[in-house]
């Protein structure tokens, strides 16, 4: 009986040593998306706090630094509201990041304004077109009514047009099923509102807003770096952004799928690997800030990096990758022959994803800085229920981890398959 012991221990082993510690992945996002980082954003300084526990996971794991630190600072400008935006539609008050949210790029402003609803017969009347693009909408708010306009293009040609504010209205309002709240580091001389459809009345006539900005100038913060040296000094990169959106006053925006999901991965791979013996490449883990203002971390490093970005043999970025119930993308894979070709056969082989599609270049997330400079880059991305992207309720609770596991298998055998 005790040979067979010793013999099942040995045969599940390579098993045992290839799956990750799925207490250790909840524990990290439970943590990431709690109230003590306020949303990982800039009220409260909320991404630092984030960035000072990772830091410490880091240590923990032993990961050597790149100097005498694993923080690589930068400074940015950065909008935030400290006080909630108040909207009344009509004479409807509306409820901010249920009913409605301003887009952070929105100047300060308190005053009722006039509707101007844009409707079919102006949108499909060149006259009438022309006559609403030269006048002067400067105390008017400009809102599109879709009713009886049945062409789609025209839709989103008009949409698009009043949400870069090309008629210098005082303020565009944007009716959309989802509310985008995300992060800014500018000020634009109009305000840009979001309402949801159930809210829209096109018999109101008048939109109260209040708007409130404090805007921070060269606000501090940064990058967390660590690695694990291999054999040689061609390097493999794992990547996440841990920012998100933080609050609007007492409204947090966890940001557990987006993307404590990914830093749990990066973390989960570094758990692993500081365990192990020396792999042929050296392993980068790189947490990254900004992103959520517009990678603003990823290129930062990227025009900055603290070693030679031509030693770098491939980069692997995971953003949201908490769902995964309608497969896996590999974001940016095709923009490179042979690492797609390796991807699908290791794929067919193995069997991890059920569903897996590679796409070309996309700019959508922290690979694309690097991709930019030369390096092969690709992005990995859960498919499935990700209708809480940038909601207040992007929780813990709302992630099936339907494909975590396999991600992190094929992230494993990925280091093993690549060739130096």
């Amino acid at each position: 009986m005790r040979k067979f012991n010793v013999l099942l221990v040995l045969f599940l082993l390579p098993f045992i040593g290839s799956t990750q510690d799925m207490d250790y992945t909840y524990s990290i996002i439970k943590e990431l998306s709690s109230q003590k980082y306020y949303g990982r954003g800039y009220v409260n300084k909320g991404d630092s706090i984030a960035s000072e526990f990772l830091a410490n996971e880091f240590s923990d794991m032993k990961l050597e630094m790149f100097g005498n630190s694993y923080f690589q600072t930068y400074y940015m400008d950065i909008n935030t509201y400290t006080e909630k935006p108040k909207l009344t539609f009509g004479d409807v008050e509306l409820c901010i990041a249920k009913d409605f949210i301003t887009i952070p790029d929105s100047k300060e402003i308190n005053g009722k304004y006039k509707i101007e609803w844009v409707g079919a017969k102006v949108l499909t009347n060149p006259r009438a077109l022309k006559h609403l693009l030269s006048s002067d909408h400067s105390n008017s708010f400009l809102c599109i009514d879709s009713t009886g306009l049945n062409n789609p293009e025209l839709f989103n040609f008009a949409n698009t047009i009043f949400a870069q504010n090309y008629m210098e209205a005082a303020g565009i309002i944007e009716i959309s099923s989802h509310l985008k709240y995300t992060a800014k580091t500018k000020i634009e001389d109009y305000v840009h509102v979001q309402i949801k459809p159930d809210k829209i009345n096109t018999q109101a006539d008048s939109v109260y807003v209040y708007i409130k900005n404090d805007f921070i100038k060269d606000y501090e913060t940064r990058n967390i770096i660590g690695y694990k040296q291999g054999k040689s000094d061609s390097i493999i990169m794992f990547t996440a952004h841990y920012d998100h959106l933080g609050m609007i006053d007492d409204i947090m925006y966890p940001g557990a799928n987006d993307n404590a999901s990914g830093v749990s991965m990066v973390l989960n791979l570094a758990k692993y690997y500081t365990d192990k013996r020396k792999t042929d490449y050296t392993l980068v883990f790189v947490l990254f800030s900004g992103e959520e203002a517009g990678l603003l971390g990823s290129t930062y490093m990227a025009d900055n990096p603290p070693f030679e970005l031509s030693k770098v043999k491939s980069l692997v970025n995971f953003d949201m990758v908490g769902t995964g119930d309608d497969g896996i993308l590999m974001l940016n894979a095709k923009e490179y022959p042979k690492l797609d070709s390796l991807i699908i056969k290791m794929n067919n082989k193995e069997k991890y994803f059920d569903y897996m599609r590679s796409s070309y270049v996309t700019y959508s997330s922290d690979h694309a800085p690097f991709y930019d400079k030369g390096v092969e880059a690709f992005f990995i991305y859960a498919l499935g229920n990700n209708d809480n992207y940038h909601q207040p309720q992007d929780k813990f609770d709302d992630l099936s981890f339907a494909e975590y596991q396999d991600v992190f298998r094929f992230c494993i055998d990925f280091v093993k398959q690549i060739k130096k």
